[in-house]
């Protein structure tokens, strides 16, 4: 008999100090050694259970991080294990021996059955005289069985680098009969090996927090993508791996999660190929059709990506979930008797249109890129009417909720179902600034935040369905507070969620103080007593905020685009929640230190200068350095934003001064001209002088000027020949837009999306850049004689000049931000100026 053990110190290594590894205190290690000792250091969890029967696992590894063999002999284990009714197992109702073989990985899982319905129950593991945790869990209400209500919680995307899972220590202490988890259980490597999967589930399980969630209730589990590759459709890969045949990754993939998880026998995987697809019923409450969006998928139109959708995207026979697949879930819904009928899959259902304008961008990975599969499914529920379809989904890290209807393009066609999408467990969502920036375009958006990480409970009964939206602070912080962010309701028989809470934490409303109108994107700040920021955030089209803190005092800071700055103090109490409404006033023209240009994907710091008016904001570095433009950021400007939006400049390279011209596709990074100084001159004006690090002698002076009322900032640059020979050089200025949907425009040529660089003679003297937002920047020269070189994602203008010893050559323009009004023609607006 092998005899097991692992010492303390690499057991505290394990669970606390290696490679990302959760962040725990010296309390949660010691309870984490005693709750769960080798070989069962990673726990025990439940699932997959019926109203008489459920799955019961563990795995046997002392050394869990030994991708190889977990720290076990390569030879057989009996594991023993008991059932009980009570928690201290006084009445053990079943139990029996299992074998622990090595080729599973020493797996182990029991299906218990013969069970009683709708009771709880209590399950431990032994093997070699060692004892495991207790672990709780339960059986479902018999079919035909009419329960009052209904608790659980649904999950998704726990990144193991995105934070000690601050969220599933909140989750393991509410009250629910059980947990859904609707994929990136893992998140993979390159490499597509077996042991690599097990090494990853059981880093993974190394949380306390989320084997303590495991060892308390019951999971139902149905991966997405990174459980083998990411957006991944079928057979196709979805990226570069170790060179091994995709479809070995996958079968590779879907056995280790088999392994690490409680599934019945009929989910075990076979080669490439396992059943995931499967139905569960909570009596006559509620059924759940739970899917599998990966293995049967079409791939991905158009190269995937976010992208107008076109061609191939409509073709009918593309599908998300296979027709075997789509076929049993509408025959499903048919049946169903139950009086709440969920689908419970990966990603969002509703359509997500991110261009503000007449056209159209999407996710091509989501439903989006599948409309007609999507069409199919609602045009079923809309004609055939099942019983409050509810629609859960992961995938995409943020909270939703959404309305599903009959014609997304037509906000006045009927709501059929509600969506909630879960935010992630931890992982991030780099995209959150260009979901917020197209929330105007979908008004079935009915809720929206991706600041924070958390899950969703449920609570249902046969009168209404509640779902509360909850959020941790920081994913990082292991102890991080735990919030609501948000409640909505659908009542039985109405489709489409309506809210019935106000939230924890701080919100408000920001308004104009003068006509009363909601500001959206003006960021909300708040700052602890010390000064510190804590978190920031933005409003939505409606000008509503919501942000979350401890309970203490705080500062509120606001700051939007054509306004004034505001402050005011506030305070959450140990009850939490605090509204706190803004009216702001509007500006007038100045330059100054002391405040930025809002948006996530602002550079420029407080230190810095930002030229300002009532209908844009425009900053210059007075020190803050752009890793693209290294040492000669100084004095060049690296954000702007029209009123009512955000910063979307990735920087401008204003002005360069070469000796040869511009060519290729690095031709933005001009190092051309470095400043020296970087003054203000006037309450309106900041001037930079500097000189061409390429053309000797060459002295550089811009002066940047700001009045109201323009939409602009005049931008003057001198160049003097100093020295006592005839210079020949190039000069201009380069625009570099970073925002989703991002192209240039050029006079008489429209809009440029082609992804290498071409020259370009423009009708008249103006360049332009635009994304989805409805945000178009320009450049407007006093003078033409200029030609452009331009891709799509950034545009510069190249004039070559001759400067005899003393002369002096002035470039002059506007740097414009307006809104286009979502115009077919979003460079209109330039030329008008």
């Amino acid at each position: 008999m092998a005899t097991f053990s692992l010492d303390r110190r690499r057991f505290l290594t394990l669970a606390g100090g290696t490679v990302g590894a959760v962040a725990l205190g010296a309390g949660q290690l010691a309870e984490a050694a005693e709750l769960d000792p080798a070989p069962f250091t990673l726990g025990v969890a439940s699932g997959e259970p019926d109203h008489t029967s459920v799955v019961l696992w563990t795995r046997l590894a002392p050394d869990p991080l030994d991708a190889a063999t977990g720290g076990m002999p390569a030879e057989p284990v009996q594991v023993t294990w008991e059932l009980a009714r009570d928690e201290g197992f006084r009445h053990v109702i079943a139990r029996g021996a299992v074998t622990a073989v090595p080729e599973s990985a020493h797996t182990v899982h029991v299906l218990a059955t013969d069970l009683a319905p709708d009771r709880w129950y209590w399950y431990r593991f032994t093997a070699d005289g060692v004892r495991s945790r207790t672990g709780r869990t339960r059986t479902l209400p018999a079919p035909g069985a009419k329960p009052d209500v209904m608790r659980f919680a649904f999950v998704s995307c726990q990144s193991w680098a995105g934070g000690p899972y601050p969220a599933y220590r909140d989750l393991a202490g509410q009250d629910l009969d059980f947990v859904v988890h609707l994929g990136d259980y893992i998140y993979e490597t390159t490499k597509g090996g077996l042991d690599e999967f097990r090494r990853l589930h059981a880093l993974y399980k190394t949380s306390p927090d989320l084997r303590a969630a495991h060892a308390r209730f019951p999971f139902f589990l149905t991966w997405d993508d990174h459980e083998v590759q990411n957006n991944y459709a079928g057979d196709v890969a979805g990226g570069a791996g170790d060179g091994r045949p995709f479809l070995e990754r996958r079968a590779n993939g879907y056995q280790a999660y088999y392994e690490h998880l409680p599934m019945r026998p009929e989910q075990q995987a076979h080669g490439p190929d396992a059943l995931m697809y499967r139905r569960m019923s909570f009596g006559r409450l509620a059924e759940f059709s739970i899917l599998d969006t990966r293995q049967y998928r079409s791939d991905q139109a158009l190269g995937d990506g976010r992208k107008e959708p076109t061609g191939e995207v409509f073709d009918p026979a593309r599908t998300l979930t296979g027709p075997e697949q789509e076929r049993w879930l509408l025959d499903g819904l048919a049946a169903s008797k139950a009086i709440w009928n969920v689908i419970a899959q990966q990603t969002i259902m509703a359509q997500f249109d991110y261009d503000l304008g007449p056209g159209k961008i999407v996710n091509l990975d989501q439903w989006d890129g599948y409309p007609p599969a999507r069409a199919r499914i609602l045009d079923f529920i809309a004609r055939e009417r099942p019983a409050n379809p509810v629609v859960l989904s992961g995938d995409w890290h943020t909270h939703w909720v959404n309305d599903l209807k009959t014609d997304f393009d037509d906000p006045h066609s009927r709501t059929i179902a509600t969506e909630f999408v879960g935010t992630s467990i931890s992982s991030g969502a780099g995209w959150d600034a260009d979901v917020r920036l197209g929330l105007p375009a979908n008004p079935h958006v009915k809720f929206y935040n991706g600041t924070y990480r958390g899950y969703v409970k449920c609570v249902v009964t046969r009168e209404k369905w509640r779902s509360d939206l909850r959020i941790v602070l920081n994913a990082s912080d292991a102890a991080s507070p735990a919030y609501t962010i948000a409640a909505y309701e659908v009542r039985d028989g109405v489709p489409g969620a309506y809210r019935v809470d106000d939230g924890d934490g701080l919100v408000g409303v920001v308004t104009d103080r003068a006509n009363g109108k909601p500001l959206g994107n003006v960021e909300v700040a708040v700052h602890r007593e010390d000064g510190s920021r804590l978190v920031a955030v933005t409003t939505d089209p409606a000008g509503e905020y919501v942000a979350f803190a401890p309970a203490g005092a705080y500062t509120l800071r606001v700051n939007g685009v054509g306004y004034d700055l505001a402050s005011m103090p506030a305070r959450i109490g140990a009850t939490g929640g605090s509204t706190v409404d803004f009216r702001l006033a509007r500006s007038v023209a100045g330059a100054a230190k002391g405040r930025t240009v809002p948006g996530p994907q602002s550079q420029a710091t407080a230190s810095d200068f930002v030229l300002a008016n009532d209908l844009l904001a425009l900053a210059i570095s007075a020190g803050t350095t752009d890793p693209q433009l290294p040492g000669v950021t100084l004095g060049k400007p690296l954000d702007l934003a029209a009123l009512g939006h955000l910063d979307q400049l990735d920087w401008m390279n204003l002005p360069y001064a070469s000796a040869a011209q511009p060519r290729g596709g690095n031709a933005w990074q001009q190092l051309t001209v470095r400043a020296t100084a970087v003054d203000l001159i006037s309450p309106t004006e900041v001037r930079v002088t500097g000189a061409s690090t390429a053309v000797a002698g060459i002295g550089v002076v811009t002066t940047f000027g700001v009045r109201t009322g323009e939409p602009w900032v005049r931008a003057e640059t001198v160049f003097t020949n100093t020295a006592d020979a005839a210079r020949t050089f190039w000069i201009g200025d380069v625009l570099d837009h970073d925002g989703t949907g991002q192209r240039s425009g050029i006079a008489g040529h429209g809009a440029i999306t082609a992804s290498a660089p071409a020259d370009f003679t423009p009708t008249a003297p103006w360049l332009g850049m635009t994304g989805s937002d409805r945000q178009t920047y320009g450049l407007l020269y006093d003078e033409p004689g200029f030609t452009l070189y331009a891709c799509g994602i950034w545009a510069m203008t190249q004039r070559k000049i001759t400067l005899a010893p003393g002369a002096a050559f002035t470039l002059g323009r506007r740097i414009a931000a307006l809104d286009n009004g979502g115009a077919a023609d979003p460079f209109a607006v330039l030329a008008g100026l």
